[in-house]
Parts: C-alpha cells; sequence; structure tokens
C-alpha cells in the first residue's frame, strides 16, 4: 500500500513538471549578445540610392492608380426638399391672374408629383418665378475653393426647337 502512495506521489511530480504536450519545460530564454551585427538585409542609416539616371530596380516602372477616396453619401430630406433640379421635370404649370397663385407640377424619379409655389426649396435649388410656359430657379452650388455661387436656370414646359 505504501508503494502505492509513493508511486502516485512521483507520477503527480512528473506530471507537474511537465507541460500540457508532455515534453519537459524549457529554460528561460538567454538575452542576445549585444555584439552581433545588424540582420542581412538591413540597409545603413542614412543610405540613399543613386540612380546615376538609370531607374531603381527595386521600385515598380508601373506605378499602381490613386485609390479613390469613398464618397459620404448624402442623407436627402424627405419630400421636395430632397428632389434634385436636375431629377425633377415639369409636369405643367397651373397658372393664374394672381401671380401668387401660380404652380408649379413636379414630378420625381421616385414617381411622386409635387405642386410647388413661388419660394419652395428643392434639394439645390429654389423656385425664383412662375411663368406661362416655364419656371425660374435658382441653383445653389458649392466650387471646389468652397465658395457658394447661384445661378438662374430658366426650365420650359415645352423646350423651344
Amino acid at each position: 500500500m505504501m508503494v502505492k502512495k509513493l508511486f502516485i506521489a512521483g507520477l503527480i511530480v512528473g506530471v507537474l513538471g511537465m507541460d500540457a504536450f508532455g515534453q519537459a519545460k524549457a529554460p528561460p530564454a538567454q538575452p542576445k549578445p549585444e555584439n552581433e551585427g545588424p540582420p542581412a538585409m538591413a540597409v545603413p542609416p542614412n543610405y540613399k540610392y543613386d540612380t546615376k539616371g538609370r531607374r531603381d530596380p527595386f521600385l515598380n516602372p508601373v506605378p499602381k492608380p490613386p485609390k479613390p477616396e469613398p464618397e459620404i453619401p448624402v442623407v436627402r430630406p424627405p419630400g421636395l426638399k430632397g428632389v434634385l433640379l436636375s431629377e425633377a421635370a415639369i409636369a405643367g404649370i397651373v397658372s393664374s391672374k394672381d401671380p401668387e397663385m401660380n404652380r408649379v407640377v413636379l414630378t420625381a424619379p421616385s414617381g411622386r408629383t409635387y405642386f410647388a409655389s413661388k419660394g419652395d426649396n428643392l434639394f439645390d435649388a429654389v423656385i425664383k418665378e412662375i411663368q406661362r410656359d416655364g419656371v425660374v430657379f435658382e441653383v445653389r452650388s458649392r466650387g471646389l475653393d468652397g465658395k457658394s455661387t447661384t445661378r438662374e436656370v430658366v426650365r420650359k414646359i415645352r423646350p423651344t426647337p
């Protein structure tokens, strides 16, 4: 019985001295000596390749095209305020003797129809004037330099040939 206990105790001590895969634990790593030189493919500091009129053999002669910056999607408001002028089509004009009562019928690409009056906003334009044969829009745009500009666009209900 005593031999069994000693045998089991020896097994436990042996197992504790080994890792999970049954191998003995490795001794701690020794620090590298400081007099070892740089790695075999290291470039000395301050090194510059002298081309002497030749191309660098380690650079790709056909550069990759630059990656386009991801466009930030523009969230448009619902209704007429989310329709671009280039997307809107004039379906008709309701005219009255009183110019303030004139309305324009605009259709959007979503199949929706809007009745708009003078001063109503589209996404990039404002209705400036409603005439009998067309509508004058004031288009707001921003240039590459960040300055805001406005211009007038006249859309006729029946384009002239």
